[in-house]
């Protein structure tokens, strides 16, 4: 679908040739060369190779749901953590942040929502001029040393280099889709084909880096070996345009999209923990009136057993002690009938509570 021209749409005020082709916020600074770092003495040449990177693996089944699971369980990383390593993992958060943005954004495009062009534009031309220019060379730094410790992981990193390549090859034909569809000359299912495609390839590669290389880096690499690459790495002085400490204004509408993102995931995260205990809330008064009836026919049956004992004895003496032993087998009969009945109704309120916290759930959701 084309970018819409209606008067809804002036919103995402169409944007003049020349501000569609404007000129990343970043300072074109010369990215680092991908250099492989030169050992400082012969010592620290060619060490025991460890297991190779992803030996035995592949980066199939890497996907955005992987990522997901991945980032909710590794809240605590240790206190050792390289510098270096620590703001390559904080650049990842914010990478799978723009792609979670830039799949709502090709979402609402495929369902003929209207979209802010602006902040489509701006998603892929900050992943242009920012990572593809500034956290994949330093990336590749890394790997450079590796692959001089590790002559096994040579070619595989050989591999990554290439990839980053290709990645940023992707995301400058993505660049141009976006231009070409906010000028009315393709339509909006090829950005979404094309922009889908890059999201998916973006989490591959962030997963395969985050569950093989990356620890198979922290395994090799020594003190001395950080502290050279820190001596080596040019890219420190560059402040990232969106998440660093000051938004630069050609990615103003993108910051305040994320932020509002951010903004509703606290919210909803919120809503889900108050809707989960109101849930709880539910459950245990379901049980609490679930065992006040059970206590209460338990009570009304004693009652009538004494009852009817005490009516048996007075009127038979000699057959009474068989006749309330026959009265109270029928009464506990009923006792566990009754029981049971409210044990069924407990599972139904239960189930019940349960089906409308996950309907809720998935209505916010939506």
């Amino acid at each position: 679908m084309a970018a819409k021209s209606s008067p809804a749409s002036k919103k995402t005020t169409p944007r003049s040739k020349t501000a569609a082709k404007k000129k990343p916020a970043v300072k074109k600074k010369p990215a680092a060369k991908k250099k492989t770092a030169t050992r400082k003495s012969a010592s620290k040449k060619a060490t025991a190779p460890k297991q190779s990177i992803a030996k035995g693996k592949s980066a199939a089944g890497y996907t955005r749901e992987a990522w997901n699971r991945k980032s909710a369980g590794t809240g605590g990383r240790k206190s050792s953590e390289q510098p270096m390593m620590k703001a390559l993992r904080a650049e990842h958060r914010h990478i799978a942040g723009v792609m979670e943005l830039f799949g709502d954004q090709l979402k609402a495009i495929d369902n003929g929502q209207l979209v802010d062009t602006h902040v489509v534009y701006e998603i892929m031309d900050y992943m242009v001029s920012w990572p593809d220019r500034y956290h994949h060379p330093r990336e590749d730094l890394i790997y450079g040393r590796v692959a001089e410790m590790d002559s096994a992981a040579a070619d595989e990193v050989d591999t990554l280099q290439r990839d980053h390549d290709t990645n940023a090859q992707r995301g400058r034909e993505v660049l141009r889709e976006i231009e070409r569809w906010r000028e009315g000359e393709v339509s909006g299912a090829a950005v979404v084909k094309a922009g889908r495609a890059y999201i998916d390839h973006m989490y591959e590669h962030m997963n395969l880096e985050e569950k093989l290389i990356f620890p198979h880096i922290e395994s090799i690499l020594r003190i001395e070996d950080w502290r050279e690459l820190a001596e080596d790495d040019q890219l420190r002085p560059v402040a990232d345009p969106v998440f660093g400490p000051r938004v630069q204004r050609e990615y103003r509408n993108l910051a305040r999209k994320l932020r509002r993102n951010v903004r509703r995931g606290v919210e909803r995260g919120t809503m889900m923990e108050w809707i989960s205990l109101e849930a709880l809330m539910e459950s245990l008064e379901v049980m609490s009136m679930a065992l006040d009836s059970a206590r209460s026919s338990a009570g009304d049956h004693l009652r009538a057993a004494l009852d009817d004992s005490r009516d048996m004895f007075r009127d038979s003496p000699l057959t009474a002690p068989f006749m309330c032993a026959v009265n109270n087998t029928k009464l506990t009969v009923r006792l566990l009938e009754d029981v049971a009945e409210i044990s069924r109704d407990t599972l139904d309120d239960l189930t019940r509570v349960n089906q409308e916290r996950r309907d809720r759930m998935r209505l916010l959701d939506r």
